[in-house]
């Protein structure tokens, strides 16, 4: 009888161990999840803007959680499943630009969407970061813009209700993720998909980082 204790007690301390030594493994750093559609998902193998801020931040676990084509409401049907499943500590989202091409649903809309995640979040304790690719343009001025003359009063609404929702949850707006490599389609920074590569998501990932940086740092003046 003894022996048969001892034994289950060898076991079951040989048990404890591995869980702590597990438990010490375990990477305990806060997640980032980058969070949107092929402007997240592009720049090949190891070559994605989120691979690059990981590169930049090795004290966060970053998530790269876009899926081409997406737009906000696909977004706010899947944001449980890869956003919120991970009990990410920081989160970027950079939704909106299938919804500005389609042109099928008003700006209240798109807003509203994108309002529910942000407002979920917030009230989960996670830092937001809305990265747009609308906002703070003159698009009269600028020497190539991507889309036609009669699609710029859409984005600029849309410019308006990212930056008004980043005020109302206090969240860092990056207006322009995409500025330092405009204009579109020409190299060294885009691909023949009309993506950025992985040369063009370097410079999407330097323009974001500060931003990531600075919800890090309110991140970690609230734990």
């Amino acid at each position: 009888m003894r022996k048969l204790t001892f034994s289950v007690l060898t076991v079951i301390g040989v048990a404890v161990a591995v869980a702590i030594v597990v438990w010490g493994l375990k990477d305990r750093r806060p997640t980032l999840v980058c969070f949107g559609d092929s402007l997240t998902s592009c720049g090949g193998e190891g070559g994605h803007y989120s691979h690059w801020l990981a590169r930049s931040l090795p004290y966060a676990r970053v998530i790269d959680a876009g899926i081409g084509g997406d737009t906000l409401d696909g977004g706010l049907n899947r944001f449980e499943r890869d956003v919120l499943a991970h009990n990410p500590a920081l989160l970027v989202i950079a939704l909106g630009a299938n919804d500005f091409w389609r042109n099928m649903r008003g700006v209240d809309e798109m807003g509203n969407d994108l309002e529910s995640m942000v407002r979920t979040a917030r009230g989960r304790g996670i830092q937001v970061v809305i990265a747009s690719c609308f906002g703070d343009r003159q698009f009269w001025e600028e020497v190539c813009v991507e889309f036609e003359p009669y699609r710029f009063g859409l984005a600029a609404e849309i410019a308006q209700m990212e930056a008004a929702l980043c005020d109302k949850y206090e969240c860092i707006y990056v207006p322009n993720m995409q500025i330092d490599i405009k204009p579109n389609r020409l190299p060294p920074f885009w691909d023949e998909t009309d993506h950025p590569n992985r040369a063009g998501n370097e410079q999407v990932a330097l323009r974001l980082l500060p931003a990531v940086l600075e919800v890090m740092r309110r991140w970690q003046s609230k734990s």
